[in-house]
């Protein structure tokens, strides 16, 4: 299997081109989208997998749910799609102990 560190910022391009926080994704058409061959396919998929059970920081988006189904033409093939989201951002506390300043 081929390693693909910039998977996160692909997905990102990909979201942000779609222009919605959230949305249905396949392996299929993020490869078309970014002009992928095959053998990029099982990176993509395992980072999708991944990001479903973990969050990960390098990335704003995860995947909320996962779903199965079965093309209508020979070969039938299980496909399953991702539903990806934007993390809500966290809002990070100001530092705002006075107790502390002057020390």
């Amino acid at each position: 299997m081929t390693h693909y560190p910039e998977i996160p910022e692909l997905l990102e391009q990909y979201m942000e081109a779609s222009g919605s926080a959230e949305r249905w994704v396949t392996v299929g058409e993020l490869r078309s989208f970014f002009q992928l061959d095959e053998s990029a396919g099982p990176a993509l998929s395992g980072f999708l997998q991944k990001s479903y059970y973990w969050s990960f920081r390098s990335c704003r988006y995860r995947v909320e749910r996962i779903e199965k189904f079965q093309e209508t033409t020979p070969p039938y093939r299980i496909i399953r799609k991702y539903l990806v989201q934007e993390r809500p951002v966290k809002k990070h506390q100001l530092a705002t102990d006075t107790t502390k300043i002057g020390r």
